[in-house]
């Protein structure tokens, strides 16, 4: 296939954008995309609304995974591009239709010129809030083909088309937060010092 099947397949995908654990339109696009390849080496399965694909090796000593998230965001598009989301409410926002594209592409070449080691490409449900990731793996479908590593990545629209972008050691595309609750006598904003909390505020900041 060509590149420009692959911008098609994600403008396709970008129009349907699906809450977590709700992807049905989605799965069923990469359902459909998955059926049509040539079959001998794959493997398809279902998890809820996620997809799990085993590309079979030549000679496999283990199994590398490649991860896709799925699901849309609770935002409404305001675009004027003609692949605009259909669905009211929800926008592919964060690039998960670029990530399902960028998979399908990196499974179909592996389909057709398949290496000694056994692939999985899985595409994830739930990433944005519910927490697609945990169950998924903890699921018996996940446990009989666990890799042995996991690869991934985020668009960054900040790079040339064609760039990647890494770095030495793990890079999370995610935040971590902390939350922290003082507790102690108020105060008012003329007084600061008068109130405990005042006092945290230059450790924390």
């Amino acid at each position: 296939m060509t590149d420009s099947a692959f911008v098609q397949i994600r403008r396709d995908l970008h129009q349907i954008p699906e809450p977590g654990f709700a992807e049905y339109k989605t799965q069923r696009y990469l359902l459909d995309y998955l059926e049509r390849l040539p079959q001998e080496r794959l493997q398809i399965r279902t998890w809820r609304t996620g997809i799990l694909v085993r590309v079979r090796g030549l000679h496999p000593r283990r199994t590398i995974a490649w991860r896709a998230d799925m699901d849309g965001l609770p935002i409404r598009e305001e675009t004027t591009y003609p692949f605009r989301s259909k669905h009211e409410g929800y926008m592919h926002a964060c690039g998960h239709d670029m990530h399902m594209a960028i998979g399908l592409g990196i499974l179909t070449h592996f389909v057709h010129h398949p290496v000694d080691d056994d692939l999985l490409f899985v595409f994830q449900p739930a990433e944005e809030g519910p927490g697609g990731a945990k169950p998924m793996m903890e699921s018996e479908e996940f446990a009989e083909w666990r890799p042995d590593c996991i690869f991934a990545l985020h668009i960054a629209p900040e790079y040339p088309v064609g760039h990647i972008a890494t770095k030495p050691g793990i890079l999370f595309a995610n935040t971590s937060e902390l939350m922290i609750e003082l507790i102690g006598k108020g105060g008012t904003r003329p007084f600061p010092t008068r109130q405990t909390t005042w006092w945290w505020r230059p450790a924390i900041w």
